[in-house]
């Protein structure tokens, strides 16, 4: 009997040092579910929002001349595990012009790391600002998005459909989403020139 009891505070102590193995849980501080990329004074500020489980809105701004930079920039200065496998929606001032779009869109298309089903859209800056405020403005601008792409099948949605018809075809113009938010939100699709 005495060695049991004696066998009970050592079993204890292995159990509490040793734990739960946490290697296979994902952090999901580090995921980036949704990119906005704002004119701010006639400079680029990307944000990124966290896939998190608070109510509040989780996010880093960064100042940046592309999205690659922008990436290179949040992984050194805040997020250092930053990922963006699990990126639902590219969200880009449409008064950031062509040159900002084709430069965004042509990284996500080399990037492996990022997911290839990613909503990207043009936007008004009222929208833009919906993110910083609003957990559900995601879903709200992917229903638009979806009800676009089913009356359009011309229509580019995800950074792969888009890369897809990046490259100078439909007579080098890519029909793209442009999201607006007056009262409420909506959309329409506006054409951009894909060849240099």
């Amino acid at each position: 009997m005495n060695k049991k009891l004696f066998l009970l505070p050592i079993m204890a102590i292995v159990l509490i040092l040793g734990g739960c193995s946490n290697s296979n849980r994902i952090d999901t501080s580090s995921l980036v579910q949704t990119i906005t990329a704002e004119n701010k004074s006639g400079k680029a500020v990307y944000n990124f929002y966290l896939l998190e489980n608070s109510e509040d809105v989780q996010g880093v701004s960064v100042e940046a001349d592309s999205l690659e930079k922008a990436v290179i920039s949040a992984k050194k200065a805040y997020i250092p595990a930053l990922t963006l496998s699990k990126l639902e929606l590219y969200l880009i001032d449409s008064n950031l012009g062509e040159k900002t779009l084709k430069t965004d869109i042509d990284y996500i298309s080399k990037e492996t790391a990022i997911s290839p089903l990613t909503y990207t859209a043009l936007s008004d800056t009222k929208t833009l600002q919906l993110f910083s405020k609003d957990k559900n403005a995601l879903n709200k601008v992917k229903e638009h998005i979806v009800l676009l792409k089913n009356n359009n099948n011309n229509l580019s949605v995800t950074s792969l459909s888009i890369f897809n018809n990046f490259k100078g075809k439909n007579n080098g113009y890519l029909s793209i989403c442009y999201i607006s938010s007056d009262k409420e939100l909506k959309a329409d699709i506006v054409k951009t020139v894909t060849e240099k």
